[in-house]
């Protein structure tokens, strides 16, 4: 198994964190402001996995723990990140599609959710999209949009993964949730958008894995291919933002252990209390159980994509999209135990504890993490059963 991939320094990304961290302010926690869109467009940390670069991509491990900085300081800055860093592991599958040809704008969005419709134009025999997708996390502030879409009339349903020119789309309702608002994870629609062959990619050949670039060498960790396993790198990709938070409120709460009483009772401080110093313990091991465990689903991602005889089986698959989800909800339950010791001032608007709460709370709650479906889909591998008949994302 591979341990030791991820050196943010090796990849010369340490300077590119501090210059974003440097210029992010209170403001881009609502909206990106131009300035950090300027530094993310052109940065290196949102296309880690671009296997058009000459020395081949990073790892996924790299994604990880760049994301965890990033979400130490905010959330969504680290959530728009690990989506732009997916997209470019899916960007591997389009051939034609150059890393030149997508312009200065690095940052990509996607939303691999129920597919648009495309409709074959008989005057110019291209195809044109149309559809809505909800939740386009940094689709304002992204050059291109990956999305699905079914040709009509298709039984099966003939499903193409598309990159679409992000100012194509149009925005159909605004980002409501209380969480996660940089993010701007809006809902977007598409009516009948000119989509050229180049732009267009056969989702069951790269869930197959048959789409990987014959020009990889793909014995070499040089040359490794994250293409056919975008739904491991999205899942995984996400763990970062919520890890860093859940660390920065167990931080935030432990520091002011040492300055806070507790309300209601003889003790001068926190830390003069038994009761919290075994929570705040226990709290930091379990944490560190989970950030373990994001590191080896990482690891089985990247084993996978450096080495081609090595194949994710099924339970392999939808093993880890599992691990992932207990390592979301339990960031969940970790930042609701820190609340519970902290008081209810840990609700306060502008405390940083409430907004941690709020945006750990937010993106666990992403599709591919609830509703039971991940724990579902290992049941029906267990029990000999084809987990597709519940989901494909895996």
């Amino acid at each position: 198994m591979t341990t030791n991939l991820y050196d943010i320094q090796a990849l010369n990304l340490d300077a590119d964190i501090k210059k974003i961290l440097g210029m992010h302010s209170e403001e881009d926690r609502e909206t990106f402001t131009s300035a950090l869109q300027d530094i993310l467009k052109t940065s290196n940390v949102v296309n880690i996995l671009d296997e058009n670069d000459t020395s081949g991509p990073g790892s996924l491990r790299d994604v990880l723990s760049v994301c965890q900085t990033l979400g130490k300081v905010d959330a969504s800055l680290a959530w728009v990140v690990g989506v732009a860093n997916t997209a470019w592991s899916l960007k591997g599958c389009f051939h034609s599609l150059t890393s030149s040809s997508v312009g200065e704008n690095r940052l990509f969005a996607l939303v691999l959710g129920r597919p648009g419709t495309l409709k074959k134009d008989d005057a110019s025999g291209h195809y044109r999209l149309s559809g809505e997708w909800k939740y386009a996390s940094g689709w304002p502030y992204a050059s291109y949009f990956f999305c699905l879409g079914a040709v009509a009339g298709t039984t099966p349903p003939d499903v193409r993964v598309l990159a679409v020119p992000a100012e194509k789309l149009e925005l159909h309702e605004e980002w409501k949730a209380t969480g996660l608002r940089g993010t701007q994870s809006v809902t977007i629609r598409a009516h009948d958008v000119e989509i050229p062959e180049s732009n267009m990619e056969d989702y069951g050949l790269i869930l197959s894995g048959k789409n990987r670039a014959s020009s990889h060498d793909l014995g070499s960790d040089q040359f490794a291919s994250y293409s056919h396993l975008f739904t491991g790198v999205l899942m995984n990709a996400l763990l970062g933002p919520i890890l860093g938070a859940t660390e920065a409120g167990l931080e935030y709460v432990t520091e002011l252990a040492k300055k806070r009483p507790v309300g209601g009772s003889t003790y001068q401080l926190m830390s003069d209390s038994g009761a919290m110093r075994t929570e705040i313990g226990r709290l930091h091991s379990i944490l560190d159980i989970y950030k373990r465990a994001a590191e080896y689903n990482a690891d089985v991602i990247d084993q996978a994509a450096r080495d081609a005889a090595h194949t994710l089986n099924v339970q392999d698959r939808v093993d880890n999209r599992a691990r992932a989800t207990m390592v979301m909800r339990g960031c969940v339950d970790i930042v609701q135990d820190l609340m519970w010791i902290y008081g209810s001032s840990g609700l306060d608007r502008g405390c940083p504890l409430e907004r941690i709460w709020r945006d750990v709370n937010v993106g666990a709650r992403h599709g591919g993490f609830t509703k039971l479906v991940p724990e579902e889909a290992v049941g029906l591998a267990k029990l000999g059963q084809d987990p597709k008949i519940l989901t494909r994302m895996f």
